[in-house]
């Protein structure tokens, strides 16, 4: 995959760093659908005069990004803490080829003095995971990103890493159960070896400033603008970006050793994070053919935002517009998540269906629904296919090809919101 795109042609370098924001679900939660992507309209000549003045406010601050705060090389190191007992770090890898999903991520949580490991394996007859889906690692801060058997190994800043694993995961159903024995006994168990390598295919993107400047002006023209919320977004930054590549490699569970190589997206992100800061919020990354697609979204109580990107044959570009929808089940991830993309070069819709799953709880303030699912276009769904087991990581069948394959994270709150003072 060649490295130019449309970043790679703007002679200042990469674009800034600011914190990451997405769209969810409004907050009409009837009925098994959901409806994104249009944000509600004050009523009457006065509110349209109101958002259209945001709007142009929005777009001014948009396009006037400081170049000092840029990407560089030197963003990919460890992050000094600055104190604040909610700072956290984390590089996440997610990546997709037919009928495998991996997904690793390391968090440092100095405030706490641990981190939290990933590492889970999603094909569609069973999920390998870290008992309990996570690995809360306390003390010996100064591990840096190698913990719990698990080491991410930056070769050369914003391009190659390495990812290396070597433990025994937790065998788990599709639906993200623990596969038992009998009775209580243990969940069964699987050595585990990852030898894997980061190749980047585009300079990094960043959510929430890369995205579309129209785009992310008429989302911030319609936020509920106040003291609280500009106290909130000067107080909690969440910084980082996410970068398209390549990942390739050798898996082995067990005595079986197959090889890798998959669209990929790594993730590095640093500042307070809050599990319950959003209301509702959903990240997928989709690669089918030689398209590859990322968006996210995040609600809320006071504004609604989105954007991502496309990666076409002849450059990425970020996306003008999304609706989502998603057929929801109670207590677990969405049975299919539909995109509606406006972006450059032409619409795309795509449909991801959903055929392993793992759910999370995530510091008792959110809970995360992580899914490997099966991607294709125009609505249309891909033939049933033969029963019988499947080994891991083995060729699909030739009326396969065409669909492509991806992960989706789904969040949402769990504490209820505190009841706002009256002015």
């Amino acid at each position: 995959m060649s490295g130019r795109d449309s970043h790679s042609e703007d002679p200042r370098g990469p674009r800034p760093l600011h914190p990451h924001v997405g769209l969810a679900e409004p907050a009409d939660d009837h009925g098994g659908g959901l409806e994104l992507g249009a944000a509600a309209a004050d009523p009457g000549l006065s509110g349209l005069l109101r958002r259209g003045v945001k709007a142009a406010i929005a777009r001014w601050a948009v396009l006037r990004r400081p170049a000092a705060e840029w990407p560089r090389p030197q963003d990919e190191a460890r992050h000094a803490w600055d104190g604040r007992p909610h700072f956290a770090e984390e590089f996440v890898f997610a990546a997709v080829q037919s009928e495998l999903g991996v997904l690793a991520r390391l968090e440092w949580l100095p405030g706490r003095d641990a981190h939290r490991v990933w590492l889970t394996l999603f094909t569609p007859t069973a999920v390998y995971c870290l008992p309990g889906g996570q690995a809360l690692l306390r003390g010996d801060g100064e591990r840096g990103w190698s913990v719990g058997g698990l080491t991410f190994d930056c070769v050369e800043p914003l391009r190659t890493w390495t990812l290396r694993y070597r433990g025994a995961l937790d065998v788990h159903d599709p639906r993200g159960r623990p596969v038992r024995p009998a009775g209580d006994a243990p969940a069964e168990s699987i050595e585990a070896r990852l030898d894997l390598t980061f190749l980047a295919g585009l300079l990094p993107f960043v959510p929430g400033t890369d995205d579309d400047p129209d785009l992310l002006a008429r989302q911030l023209g319609a936020a509920a603008w106040d003291t609280r919320l500009l106290r909130t977004v000067r107080r909690h930054p969440l910084r980082g970006y996410v970068q398209a590549g390549d990942l390739h490699g050798t898996i082995t569970l067990g005595r079986d050793l197959r090889a890798f190589g998959g669209a990929a997206l790594r993730v590095h992100t640093w500042g307070v994070r809050d599990w319950g800061a959003s209301d509702a919020a959903m990240q997928c990354f989709a690669a089918l053919g030689p398209l590859r697609t990322y968006v996210h979204t995040a609600r809320f109580p006071w504004v609604s935002l989105y954007g991502g990107f496309v990666q076409r044959p002849g450059g990425v570009v970020p996306i003008r517009d999304l609706g989502v929808t998603q057929e929801r089940r109670p207590g677990r991830a969405p049975a299919r998540t539909g995109l509606a993309v406006e972006a450059p070069g032409g619409p795309l819709a795509l449909e991801a269906e959903t055929v392993a799953e793992l759910p999370l709880d995530m510091d008792g303030r959110g809970h995360l629904d992580i899914a490997l699912v099966r991607v294709h276009a125009g609505g249309e769904r891909p033939p049933p296919r033969a029963e019988g087991p499947r080994l891991v990581g083995a060729p699909g069948r030739p009326h396969e090809e065409p669909h492509g394959w991806g992960l989706c994270f789904t969040q949402r709150r769990l504490l209820p919101r505190p009841t706002p003072r009256p002015t």
